[in-house]
């Protein structure tokens, strides 16, 4: 199995490994390519560059079986995606595009999305519900990989008594839940991990500019993680389960919204409308969070490793 991963974003090299601020980078591309070659397939990913030449860009993909396209960004990529989409074709390669986020209805990505839906040989979606909305503009097989867990597995720990140290952590994009979960929180002690230069520095709270790094690092030092959601903006039910099942892999009690992937993790959390009933329920109940921070990361190893989701991928690029 030859297998090239592409992405539409750059890629750094930190300490000798590839790494990328892009978390759908790492997740969709980084992890799995790299699970695959561990489990003894050649798989490595490249970043398409702006402005490489047709021939040149092609020599990237010689001897590749199957190319996985990652998260297109920008409208202005479209053309030169679908082009070398069907390039590789012609070239008798199977490409595949992942999903991860909904934009099929965005005013400047959608046309993109649908396009791109229709033009690969398969697809592959993040959450069952993001496979449910690609089914409706793909043309071949939609299958469903979930993210894989990048950090260390802590030692679960569940705070003693209120106010509570509460972590967000997130992309600027996912900002406009926090209306809808700072005033459920509103007694407690609250840090932001986001891009600098975002709404976030402006919330009140304790804040921290985003890096893997510090990520990590906040997850240790915080009581439990909040993922407060916007309930009337139905993309983001496709979101996939990453910064629950990566708070609680670091060992932190989770308390969420309740989308569609975190309901299935709910035995191992908190789910609920009311963030704030959350943690009178943890207060309640420190033993038996403890109990499901432990179960939890049981799963998250059986489902959510890097092991487990590259042999998922591989299953998935065999078929």
């Amino acid at each position: 199995m030859r297998v090239v991963w592409v992405s539409f974003a750059p890629i750094e090299r930190q300490g000798g490994k590839a790494t990328s601020a892009v978390a759908s980078v790492r997740y969709r591309l980084l992890l799995p390519s790299a699970a695959l070659a561990a489990q003894g397939c050649e798989s490595r990913v490249t970043a398409l560059p702006p402005g490489a030449n047709r021939r040149t860009l092609m020599e990237r993909f010689r001897g590749a079986q199957t190319v996985v396209l990652g998260k297109v960004f920008a409208p202005e990529q479209a053309e030169r995606v679908l082009e070398l989409v069907g390039d590789l074709k012609q070239q008798g390669v199977s490409v595949i595009a992942d999903y991860s986020d909904d934009h099929f209805s965005h005013p400047a990505l959608g046309g993109m999305y649908r396009a791109l839906a229709g033009a690969v040989d398969a697809i592959v979606a993040s959450t069952p519900t993001l496979a449910d909305v690609v089914r409706g503009h793909a043309r071949g097989r939609v299958s469903v990989v979930t993210d894989p867990v990048e950090g260390e597995r802590g030692e679960p720990r569940v705070p003693k008594a209120p106010p509570y140290r509460l972590l967000w952590f997130g992309h600027p994009t996912n900002l406009d839940t926090l209306q809808y979960g700072l005033p459920q929180v509103k007694a407690h002690n609250l840090t932001l991990v986001s891009a600098p230069g975002s709404d976030a520095e402006r919330l009140g709270a304790r804040f921290r500019p985003w890096t893997p790094r510090a990520v990590f690092e906040e997850l240790r030092e915080c009581d439990a993680v909040i993922i407060p959601s916007n309930p009337h903006d139905p993309r983001k039910a496709a979101k996939s389960p990453n910064r629950f099942t990566e708070s609680l892999w670091a060992g932190r009690f989770v308390l969420a919204h309740p989308l569609p992937a975190y309901l299935e993790l709910a035995d191992f959390g908190w789910v609920g409308d009311d963030l704030g009933e959350g943690l009178k329920w943890l207060a309640a109940h420190p033993g038996e969070a403890l109990d499901r921070i432990g179960r939890g990361q049981a799963v998250v190893a059986e489902r959510f490793s890097p092991r487990a989701v590259g042999a998922a991928w591989k299953a998935v690029i065999g078929a």
